[in-house]
């Protein structure tokens, strides 16, 4: 147990296990030992004075022991039971205690003993703050008033005979003890307050400050191991600081860009003039500067550079340094620069395709009209002469040509589908639909069945005329039935409009549900239909275009259903009737 205790006391104790940081509890704990140990010497050298008279007072000595062995006793086992407060209130109680005996065995009120009361309540301010302070304040100024009275009322006791005349005792001087105990606490308490909101101020100091000193450490992390090149300058544009992106981007060193303006050494002949000056001279508006400029490595190689520059501002509104962070999009413009060539290649692509239209509607139309013309003038003259077998053939040679010259139509006209600029009107689908189905002339023979109220769009009209033209000449086309339907409907679907158009025909075999989509292929020869192929395809593009899509259900000998989706509201048009907008 002994070597125990030596060791704790050895390794400091308590005063070792409270956080350096916590200054407060640190000077409470010394303080608490100070009073410790020169209350236990003042306990002995009362008892060596006692022993040195020649009345020796046993129960005054022992009383002095018990109190000194108290304090001792009371710092030791704070070593180990590691309770601050308990151990500071001990102390008080014994202190109270020795002021408590010294008075008494001195004369009462008149000896001025009791007025180191003041320096317990003091203590007691520090070691336990204000409420600790105020209890002992009034246990003090109760003992005042016990001598007060044990003095004045009461028959002289032992020791207070000693010091003491007959009754000489004035009330003033009461009212002057604790008119000066409640002084002397008003000081100690401010005097305690002050120091520790000294104390206070320098922790929560020292806590923002490791909170700072922590985020900057955080900061300087993800600045040193970030991809992009960052430089903090001074306000002068001098180089403090780099980061290790900025060597992987550039090649140089911090020592060889710290101190230099900043990053003259990267620009050269390629680098834009004007970004290069306003970089230099750091002239730009706001507190943030974007820029995408060519820089060059330390072994003049070319790069594409984003820079992003920041003023930084202090409390006062005074600029003190800038950050530029720079980002290398070489790649990407290497992306945009092939994007643009292609671009241009397709451009060129498309002015050849229409060269090509155009060689297709003159070049090879001609030829075909010059034999439809000669076999028009032979039918003309030598007609009635051919034989049956040849005049088969003979109008045969009339079904082809018409049918190549449908087919470069065809081509012409899937050719422009995509061509024409949109011209955004607001129209009713259901007017739309009616036209088609007078254009196409075959109400008497066809039952339509087209549901009420269609939706208005905002579309390019002659567009919308095509897809319905198309869709619903084909489901009269080719359905050989003697009672034809054709039923048209929609729904809504997000921001689409779900239009289908429903026939009661031979139906698809589910195997051509693609291939009918494609340019120039159809499921049945053109000797049964006369098609092009192409229509479908028109509208397939069409559609497309707009950001829907189209697609067919139908199983042979069931009928088919084509679905087609148009969006409510096409991106690239300019909402300028409040009609469409309540519409949608």
């Amino acid at each position: 147990m002994f070597k125990q205790l030596l060791k704790q006391i050895t390794k400091g104790g308590i005063y070792q296990a409270i956080p350096a940081d916590n200054i407060l509890e640190r000077q409470r704990y010394t303080l608490f030992s100070v009073f410790t140990f020169l209350g236990t010497l003042l306990l002995l050298a009362f008892t060596i004075e006692e022993y040195s008279i020649s009345s020796l007072d046993q129960a005054k000595t022992i009383l002095f022991l018990a109190i000194a062995s108290t304090l001792i006793i009371n710092y030791v086992g704070l070593q180990f039971h590691r309770m601050p407060a308990v151990a500071y209130s001990i102390s008080i109680v014994a202190g109270l205690s020795l002021i408590h005996c010294a008075t008494y065995y001195s004369g009462g009120v008149k000896n001025p003993d009791f007025f180191y009361m003041g320096s317990i309540i003091l203590y007691s301010y520090i070691v336990l703050e204000n409420k600790g302070g105020r209890v002992t304040l009034w246990l003090s100024v109760a003992n005042i008033i016990y001598f007060y009275a044990l003095t004045d009322f009461t028959e002289p006791g032992i020791y207070i005979s000693q010091q003491l005349n007959d009754r000489a005792i004035d009330g003033k001087h009461l009212y002057t003890a604790i008119t000066s105990m409640f002084l002397m606490t008003s000081l100690s308490t401010y005097l305690a307050y002050s120091k520790n909101a000294v104390i206070r101020r320098i922790e929560d100091s020292k806590a923002v400050l490791e909170k700072k000193n922590e985020e900057l450490q955080e900061l300087s992390l993800v600045a040193s191991e970030t991809v992009n090149s960052v430089i903090i300058t001074d306000k002068t544009g001098k180089v403090e600081w780099v980061n290790d992106g900025f060597t992987r981007l550039t090649g140089y060193s911090s020592e060889e860009i710290t101190g230099q303006p900043n990053c003259n050494m990267l620009f050269g002949n390629k680098s834009d003039k004007l970004i290069r000056q306003q970089l230099a001279e750091l002239n730009f508006e706001g507190n943030n500067f974007n820029a995408e400029i060519i820089k060059y490595r330390k072994n003049g190689e070319m790069i594409w550079v984003q820079e992003n520059v920041t003023r930084i501002i202090d409390e006062t509104d005074q600029l003190t340094k800038y950050i530029f962070i720079e980002s290398d999009i070489s790649e990407r413009k290497k992306s945009e620069e092939k994007m643009a060539e292609y671009l241009k290649n397709l451009e060129k692509t498309n002015k050849e395709l229409d060269k090509f239209a155009y060689v297709v509607s003159h070049d090879l139309k001609a030829p075909l009209r010059a034999i439809g013309n000669l076999t028009g003038w032979i039918e003309e003259d030598a007609g009635h002469l051919l034989p049956g077998e040849v005049r088969k053939n003979f109008n045969l040679i009339k079904e082809r040509v018409g049918r190549m010259e449908n087919l470069i139509n065809g081509i012409l006209d899937y050719s422009k589908a995509a061509k024409r600029n949109d011209q955004f009107e607001l129209f009713d689908t259901g007017t739309i639909v009616k036209e088609a189905v007078e254009f196409l002339g075959h109400k008497s023979e066809v039952n339509f069945q087209v549901q009420d109220k269609l939706p208005m769009v905002l579309a390019d009209k002659v567009k919308v005329q095509q897809v319905f033209m198309n869709l619903i000449g084909n489901a009269i086309k080719f359905n050989t039935k003697a009672d034809k339907q054709v039923k048209i409907s929609f729904t809504e679907s997000g921001p689409f409009y779900q239009f289908s158009i429903k026939d009661n025909g031979p139906g698809i075999d589910p195997r051509f549900h693609d291939k009918i989509f494609v340019i120039f292929q159809t499921v049945n020869t053109r000797d049964e239909f006369e098609s092009t192929g192409v229509g479908l395809a028109i509208v397939k593009k069409i559609i497309e275009e707009q950001g829907g899509r189209i697609w067919v259900e139908s199983h042979a000998g069931n009928g088919a259903t084509f679905h087609f989706t148009w969006p409510k509201y096409h991106e690239n048009a300019q909402l300028k009737n409040e009609q469409y907008a309540k519409a949608i």
